[in-house]
């Protein structure tokens, strides 16, 4: 098992002596992709909550798509569908019949969310909805006017229904579906961990990195004109998607650009790197910055959450800039913000998240509906 997959027994001990019912939970958790399958740090959230569920002692079963002959992945059991992640939205059906065993089920936005609210509905069981994404007005960029908007509808018809709990990974996700639709007395914030143990800040870090699927939503235009206007800071750029050949191919030659292929490879050019760049125009957590700041790295970036370093509007090319120089061309405080990073990233745990994800599941279990 590689370093980035361990999960510290000290923290199991101590998640598993707190628990205030330690007896062993079923649980179905529903996704629309689950790995080696990934869009983001989604999947990376689902397979840790999965592994540390089963670490704990407790039954999990992983209900997502891919091929079926895949039946389990670094020791979670998995029932794959051989359909699109949009259809499905119509296998409630299957998802009844995953979860007629399970004490609960949870599942995550987006295309999980309607398939697992209306089976456990059906199967008088709770559910669970975990918030993996919301992005609100962001929609119309990502996709333009007419597709944006029936995105929208769908995110709003989402926050619209009543499961038994909504757990969001940030403030700002939470307030966005305030806004959307009513607000519910079981919704709380409940950030994801990261593996604490693998990001450190190697003696010498130099440059300045980006990692992320390589799209408009991530701010990969950005990240070019910064690299353009500042030729002599050199860049990194980890990422992933089908953008990833073109950027390579207008990169300016300061930006060194690799494909992301493991967590541990992340960690890696983390340990390195003195700024994260980060221009997200829409998140709902930003697990890589959570990764930064854990590897001693300032943060120029936007995303739900406090870090050391600069935020900034990521649609503004020249404030961006000068974000980035005066951190660059300042050794000591881009330092002493990557120290203060490396502090506030621990409560990242996930020793922390599992406490609390536990609490929640056993307020909803033997409970009668």
């Amino acid at each position: 098992m590689g370093a980035g997959e361990r999960l510290l027994a000290s923290e199991i001990a101590v998640n598993v002596m707190t628990m205030l019912d330690p007896r062993p939970l079923r649980i179905l958790l529903v996704h629309e992709r689950f790995p080696p399958d990934f869009g983001g740090g989604g999947e990376y959230v689902v397979l840790q909550i999965a592994k540390h569920l089963m670490a704990l002692g407790h039954q999990v079963k992983m209900l997502t798509t891919g091929n079926p002959a895949d039946q389990v992945y670094e020791g979670v059991p998995l029932k794959r569908l051989p359909i699109s992640r949009y259809r499905f939205n119509t296998v409630s059906g299957i998802v009844a019949q995953e979860a007629q065993d399970a004490d609960l089920i949870h599942c995550f936005s987006y295309h999980a969310a309607i398939p697992a609210y209306r089976a456990a509905r059906r199967m008088n069981k709770p559910v669970v909805l975990g918030v993996l994404a919301l992005f609100g007005d962001a929609w119309l960029s990502m996709r333009g006017p007419w597709i944006g908007r029936l995105f929208q509808r769908f995110e709003t018809y989402l926050m619209r229904l009543p499961f038994d709990r909504r757990l969001f990974l940030s403030p700002g996700s939470l307030g966005l579906a305030h806004s959307l639709g009513p607000v519910r007395a079981g919704d709380m914030v409940l950030p994801p961990g990261i593996s604490l143990e693998d990001y450190h800040a190697a003696p010498v870090k130099n440059g300045v990195m980006f990692s992320g699927k390589i799209d408009s939503r991530k701010g990969v235009d950005m990240v070019l004109a910064l690299a353009r206007g500042l030729p002599d800071v050199p860049f990194v750029v980890m990422g992933w998607g089908e953008g990833l050949v073109s950027f390579r191919q207008s990169a300016p030659p300061n930006i060194t650009v690799l494909p992301f292929l493991t967590r541990a490879g992340l960690a890696e050019a983390l340990s390195t790197a003195s700024i994260f760049l980060f221009p997200s125009k829409a998140e709902t957590f930003g697990l890589v910055v959570a990764e930064a700041m854990a590897s001693g790295c300032a943060v120029v970036g936007q995303a739900p959450l406090d870090f050391e370093g600069t935020r900034i509007d990521p649609s503004d090319v020249p404030a961006c800039m000068a974000a980035v120089h005066a951190l660059w061309t300042d050794p000591a405080r881009c330092q002493a913000c990557g120290e203060k990073n490396q502090v506030l990233a621990q409560q990242y745990s996930w020793s922390r998240h599992m406490k609390d994800l536990l609490a929640v599941y056993q307020s909803l279990v033997g409970n009668p509906r």
